[in-house]
């Protein structure tokens, strides 16, 4: 052979090894945690001899996983260890299919060298008045989200294809996406923006209110009325160059534009208080209850940044500064407030014309409530459905877009506008902003959009599936820059970041691996259309069972909410240079709520939350929120830096109390409430109510051989405060059916009898139900939490009966985290309590069969409480307990009003002085009593406050504490 073939063979033979070694690498790969829909491998390799370099294309799942620069460093050192000379010295470059190297694919908030300028935004900051500020907030936040402009939805909606009302999605495991996304996004993602400072939108109606009252100068007596005040003759004038709002005379059709039928009214703007006049608007509220309130108002040339607002609810006044420079003729949400049904005095919004600057004031309608939904198409009617479960195409009509942007495609399809309308809401209402100038639109600075939905797929080996996240880079595709000169890689770093920290947040809460899918660079409608930094999110699978256990777990939505949260307000404040941020805190624990020896005054204490994943979210002080008797909450006091706080009491009156902690960051989502009382008996005795339900779950569990799915017949689980999560039960349990369908013989799927019913969870102010009927029978009472119980000697203070709420709280493999009824420790002080001569009131659903579980729990109850399980009242049994000379109804079904007992337990008397003193209405026995000679029980297998009847609650109150301390 030739010395030439000889070179060629050997260069050959070397280029042969470089390419089964890289191959190999890349086959061998793997970074823990990351599951990709595909394997990971290299498409080509390029060798430059010449220049000794190496270019290797990668494909998508190599290139769509999370990139650090200490993992980008970590590839090269490993590659290159794995080369054979001379490659081994090669400069190596992995690049993506567009020719971008991995180390530009490594987000600005991870790079410890020179970051990327064309991402961030620089000189742009928007520098006005927010487009709301509420003027009664107790706390400021400096480092937090304060005055930026957020746009989030949650994914999808019911539509019209045509001929029909359709769901987005298909009903699987007891939901459908259109109804998951919103019950992680409203309840619990808006308002920890909010509480951190942020103003967000939705193109979808936020309120689950199905009642809706609109207010306007056109109609002014039509739900309500809208009536104004003048004087020294300066008056409210009707604007005749441009329209406003009128309400429908009937439904609305594609040619009803309700912002641009109407008028709206104007006054001239004041700084001196002779001159005030006001519009007020006031609402025939249908029905007692919480309601969204939106106002609406025309942006003129001269408008003022600071028009002032005043709710009047049931919590008392609430004032609120409106940017009117932004945003008119839309619906501005200004808070969510408790009013009570019919025209009255504190049930009512007020707009004067006070500002600090020269200009006008203009009011047009307010709105109070979500409601159902209008929009008829053709012979489908409407959807039937409250509006928040509407698709954005309906919202955006009524919210005042123009029809160009809402039905661009003329009714011919519903389904494609929908998914474009979004966006477009977006870009509409900040046309003309520093972030997307150039444009015509409405001024509001939005600098962000995200889209939260659930994906589709499934696991065969029943793991999790886990979390994508999807941006557009228009990389080889179109403008790679947004209109205010921003590189569109700035949407790669939030959705990156966003799926980064969601992943490790949620593996580090629940002590598993939580699954990272791909972080893609594609052409998505809902991350190309944006004319800001966009992001699609899927959080997780619907399809998927596993994925599901945690979807419909409160706690889980909770944490993967705040995680979200943290990565905007992270990315927010990295694109303007801010590193200096602080994570609002958690709420705060062991909540007391202690009587003075004279009963004249509370002394309120507890502790901070420690959160394990945030340094900086360490409470700097908190808020004291209070209301009286059947008093809203008011708007909170800031009480410092202190963990307790004292109160004078006035007799007869009973007061509640929520804590909430704040730093530089924003403020907690509020303690659980407790509530005290001042007998006018002087020499009342005293009552503990004692909080003992904790519990929050999604439903129960079916994970069998032959079943896989929720049982929602058996239990619903525990929402926070409430849920609007469920389709219906689940049909098909086989685990072994197909996937993805939406007919029976699909894997999951369930029926849709539930939809758009709200369910009630726990609310945590049971204490106020106990408390308003001891306070009605003349005892004095204090209240503590389960902690403030367990970890105090709180029990030792002067109470003749501890009155303990286990309401839902049971120890079930279906939770994800434990709610024991009693442990060691509340067993030791209740025993402690009752042994030295007090009394016990005890009621819950299985305060029996939570404590069958082991000999010291069964001891304990049997032993010291007087009782024995006796098995558990089927769910199809009456609604009514017979017991105290009387009969009353119980809630049994879940419902929208008060959570349900559906299957308390039977308890039994386990000694010769107790006896059955409850009976359901079949004849089990409810409950028992016991009444020795050394302290006194009454026991009962079902939940106080689940007497559905407060009058009927407070009667069984008297009765019972006549038996316990009389």
């Amino acid at each position: 052979m030739s010395l030439a073939l000889c070179l060629f063979a050997d260069l050959r033979a070397q280029t042969d090894t470089l390419k089964t070694t890289i191959e190999q690498f890349f086959s061998q790969y793997s970074v823990a945690g990351y599951r990709p829909h595909k394997s990971m491998q290299c498409d080509s390799i390029r060798q430059f001899s010449d220049l000794h370099e190496i270019r290797i294309y990668a494909n998508e799942p190599f290139c769509s996983q999370p990139f650090t620069p200490t993992k980008v460093k970590d590839i090269y050192n490993s590659l290159r260890r794995q080369l054979p000379p001379p490659y081994n010295t090669y400069r190596l470059t992995i690049l993506d299919k567009t020719g971008q190297a991995i180390e530009e694919l490594v987000p600005n908030i991870y790079r410890t060298d020179e970051q990327d300028h064309s991402r961030l935004w620089g000189d742009i900051e928007y520098k006005g008045e927010p487009w709301v500020a509420n003027a009664s907030l107790p706390y400021r936040v400096t480092k937090g989200l304060s005055n930026r402009h957020l746009f989030i939805w949650p994914s999808h909606g019911i539509y019209n294809s045509g001929t029909k009302w359709e769901w987005q999605r298909p009903f699987l495991y007891c939901t459908t996406e259109d109804l998951l996304t919103q019950s992680f996004v409203f309840p619990y993602l808006y308002p920890m923006l909010e509480r951190a400072g942020a103003i967000v939108t939705a193109p979808r109606e936020r309120d689950y209110q199905t009642q809706e009252c609109v207010v306007d100068n056109d109609t002014p007596l039509r739900h309500g009325s809208y009536t104004e005040v003048e004087q020294d003759n300066l008056k409210w004038t009707t604007s005749a160059d441009s329209a406003g709002f009128k309400v429908p005379s009937g439904l609305l059709n594609d040619s009803t534009l309700p912002f641009s039928m109407g008028t709206y009214r104007m006054a001239t703007a004041t700084s001196r208080k002779s001159r005030l006049t006001t519009a007020t608007w006031t609402p025939n509220i249908p029905a007692t209850g919480r309601y969204a309130v939106y106002v609406s108002y025309a942006s003129r040339p001269n408008s003022v940044p600071d028009a002032h607002y005043t709710v009047v609810h049931k919590g008392g006044r609430t004032n609120f500064k409106v940017n009117q420079q932004i945003g008119g003729g839309t619906w501005v949400y200004l808070g969510t407030f408790e009013f009570e049904k019919g025209s009255t005095q504190q049930g009512r919004v007020i707009l004067s014309n006070s500002s600090t600057r020269r200009g006008v004031v203009t009011a047009d309608a307010v709105r109070f409530g979500g409601g159902v939904g209008q929009t008829e198409r053709s012979s489908a009617g409407t959807s039937g459905q409250p509006r928040f479960l509407e698709a954005a195409r309906y919202y955006a009509q009524w919210a005042g877009v123009p029809d160009s942007l809402f039905n661009p495609s003329e009714s011919k399809n519903d389904y494609r506008d929908d998914i474009r309308c979004r966006s477009n809401m977006l870009n509409y209402l900040a046309g003309g902003s520093c972030y997307i100038p150039g444009t015509t639109g409405r001024g509001v600075p939005f600098e962000l959009s995200l889209a939260l939905h659930t994906d589709a797929g499934f696991r065969t080996d029943n793991s999790i599936y886990g979390t994508l996240s999807i941006c557009t880079t228009q990389r080889g595709k179109g403008d790679t820059y947004y209109k205010s000169g921003l590189s569109r890689m700035a949407s790669s770093d939030f959705a990156q970041l966003l799926l980064s920290s969601l992943t490790h947040d949620l593996s580090q809460s629940f002590d598993m691996q939580w699954t990272s899918r791909e972080h893609w660079d594609r052409n998505y409608a809902e991350t190309r259309m944006p004319g800001v930094p966009s992001a699609i999110l899927e959080m997780l699978s619907h399809q998927n069972f596993q994925d599901m256990k945690y979807a419909h777990d409160p706690i889980f939505k909770f944490t993967a909410s705040r995680s979200i949260y943290k990565s905007i307000l992270r990315f927010v404040n990295a694109e303007h240079g801010v590193k200096d941020i602080v994570v609002q805190p958690l709420p705060p624990s062991s909540f007391a709520a202690e009587l003075s020896s004279d009963a004249s005054s509370v002394r309120l204490s507890w502790e901070a939350t420690p959160d394990s994943l945030e340094s900086t979210a360490t409470p700097t002080g908190y808020v004291l929120y209070t209301k009286v008797d059947d008093e809203a909450f008011d708007n909170g006091l800031s009480i410092g830096n202190v963990t307790e706080y004292t109160m004078n009491l006035s007799p007869g009156k009973v007061y509640a109390f929520r804590i909430t902690a704040v730093n530089e960051g924003g403020e907690s989502f509020p303690s659980e409430t407790l509530c005290a009382y001042r007998s006018t008996l002087a020499a009342s005795k005293r009552i503990l109510i004692v909080n003992g339900f904790q519990r929050l779950s999604g439903p129960a569990w079916v994970e069998t051989a032959d079943s896989l799915g929720f049982d929602l017949r058996k239990d619903i689980g525990v929402p926070y405060i409430s849920t609007t999560a469920f389709a219906g039960a689940q049909i098909n349990f086989d685990p072994n059916a197909s996937g993805g369908g939406e007919d029976a013989t699909s894997r999951g799927f369930c029926g849709q009898d539930m939809l758009g019913k709200e369910y009630a969870g726990n609310t945590f102010d049971y204490t106020l139900e106990h408390g308003r009927a001891i306070a009605a029978a003349n005892y004095s009472f204090a209240s503590c939490s389960r902690a403030a119980f367990e970890h105090s000697d709180i029990h030792k203070g002067s109470y003749a009966a501890i009155d303990f709420i286990a309401g839902l709280e049971a120890d079930l493999p279906y939770n994800l985290r434990p709610f024991k009824v009693f442990n060691a420790n509340t067993r030791d002080k209740l025993s402690k309590f009752l042994t030295s001569g007090g009394a016990l009131l005890l009621s819950g659903s299985y305060v029996g069969s939570d404590n069958n579980k082991s000999t010291a729990d069964s001891a304990f109850v049997s032993d010291v409480l007087k009782y024995k399980f006796g098995g558990s009242a089927r769910t199809d049994s009456t609604d009514y307990v017979i017991g105290l000379n009387s009969q009353f109804p119980i809630y049994r079904t879940p419902n929208a009003q008060h959570y349900a007992t559906v299957a308390p337990d039977v308890l039994l008397p386990a000694d010769t002085k107790a006896f059955a003193a409850f009976a359901y209405g079949e004849g089990q026995s409810a409950g028992i009593a016991y009444r020795g000679t050394d302290y006194r029980v009454i026991a009962m297998g079902f939940p106080f406050e689940c007497i559905r009847n407060p009058q009927e609650q407070t009667a069984a109150m008297n009765a019972l504490l006549k038996f316990l301390v009389e």
